[in-house]
């Protein structure tokens, strides 16, 4: 749920709703043996098709508990939406909502899920059904760089031919009709599932949109990379995000909440008008 918006229905978070589902559901079969992998895969495909056929009502009934759950655990908030930043939002007055997981315990279960799944020789089933989740969920890309990616697919596609299990859970898709058609599309088109942020991919798939890209306007004309970097940190951190500037080889980039973002200077118009100032730009990094 960290960066999806709080106050409107989406794709991406429909995608999110339902892997939390079926992960519950897969809580009561996921110690099955593979001698029982005829009722494993019985259950999780009724899980999925019904997962699938969720109405709005009955999604946001599961958001409420989860969100619910999470919050009286100090596990996630809510907060101003960075969307709300860019231009086009505050100029009229737009309020957006977010969630925002606690940093400390993101970040523990992104290195713990990490390190199991780059690091170890074996992958518990758990950890294997977690990964499919968060691939179902789209948002496999805030936890894995594109190589890494590359290299989570022949891991898993080795493992499944040794585990009956994982390759059940690695073949099937849990996407609605309109993603289904997205992922249709975007397998056409080489290499860009692995990072659509770089590829511009999100702008035309909007259910991969878990992180958006904001325009803010202050005179860039006569000011350096430092100046500029600086003046965006103080208007964020006064509309309520956390920031911090992380150094990437010979770059600096931001942390804002819980994602990166690069910084651009950039004009542009408004109501055919040149309007100076920079463009938040979601990236990966690991």
């Amino acid at each position: 749920m960290d960066g999806l918006q709080s106050t409107h229905p989406s794709m991406a978070k429909s995608a999110a709703l339902r892997s939390i589902m079926i992960a519950k559901g897969l809580e009561e079969i996921i110690d099955m043996r593979e001698t029982q992998l005829k009722e494993f895969t019985s259950k999780l495909m009724e899980m999925v098709k019904f997962e699938k056929k969720l109405n709005k009502k009955k999604e946001k009934q599961i958001e409420d508990e989860i969100i619910n759950f999470l919050e009286n655990k100090g596990m996630i908030c809510e907060v101003p939406d960075l969307l709300e930043c860019d231009i086009n939002y505050y100029t009229s007055g737009i309020q957006l909502k977010a969630y925002r997981s606690q940093e400390d315990i993101y970040c523990r279960i992104k290195e713990e899920l990490r390190a199991e799944i780059l690091g170890n020789e074996t992958i518990s089933i758990e950890y294997a059904a977690l990964l499919w989740l968060l691939r179902e969920s789209g948002c496999i890309h805030d936890f894995f760089s594109a190589t890494e990616q590359n290299y989570v697919q022949s891991r898993m596609t080795e493992l499944s031919a040794k585990n009956a299990i994982n390759q059940i859970l690695w073949k099937t898709e849990c996407h609605g009709v309109l993603e289904e058609l997205s992922s249709r599309l975007l397998k056409v088109k080489k290499n860009l599932f692995s990072n659509p942020y770089l590829e511009g991919v999100n702008l035309v798939f909007p259910f991969l949109q878990r992180r958006n890209a904001v325009f803010i306007d202050f005179v860039i004309l006569g000011t350096n990379v430092k100046e500029r970097r600086e003046e965006t940190i103080r208007f964020l951190r006064e509309r309520g995000h956390k920031v911090r500037e992380i150094e990437l080889e010979n770059e600096t980039i931001l942390k804002i909440d819980n994602a990166y973002y690069r910084i651009f200077p950039y004009v542009k118009r408004v109501y055919k008008l040149p309007v100076q100032g920079i463009n938040l730009v979601p990236v990966y990094w690991q």
